[in-house]
């Protein structure tokens, strides 16, 4: 069995239990997927911004001082790991401003 199976059949078993146990709506999948993807790309910026950092600190330190400060803790997928949480923890925050906004004093007053 293939990881891709396996991903395939717990996804199909996880969205049989959501919608028949849980009474999920199947239609709430989507912006779901879409929230998702969007935490995804802050994940792959965040990583794109965190391994240009290191490698520029990295550099900088080995210009301005006389030791050796190595690439190669770059190539470690931890940084990949906490770039994704980052991006996970920037959409759940910014999830959260949205939701505050909605439902936070004077929400659905209208202004004339």
């Amino acid at each position: 069995m293939t990881p891709y199976m396996a991903v395939a059949l717990t996804s199909l078993v996880a969205y049989v239990i959501a919608v028949k146990r849980l009474g999920w709506r199947p239609s709430d999948l989507g912006p779901a997927l879409s929230r998702m993807a969007e935490s995804l790309g802050a994940g792959v910026i965040f990583a794109v911004v965190n391994l240009l950092a290191a490698a520029g600190l990295a550099l900088g330190l080995r210009t301005l001082t006389d030791r050796f400060f190595s690439l190669y803790s770059l190539d470690d997928l931890v940084w990949l790991a906490v770039s994704m949480l980052q991006g996970w923890a920037w959409g759940l925050w910014r999830d959260s401003k949205d939701r505050r906004t909605a439902t936070g004093p004077g929400a659905g007053a209208t202004v004339s």
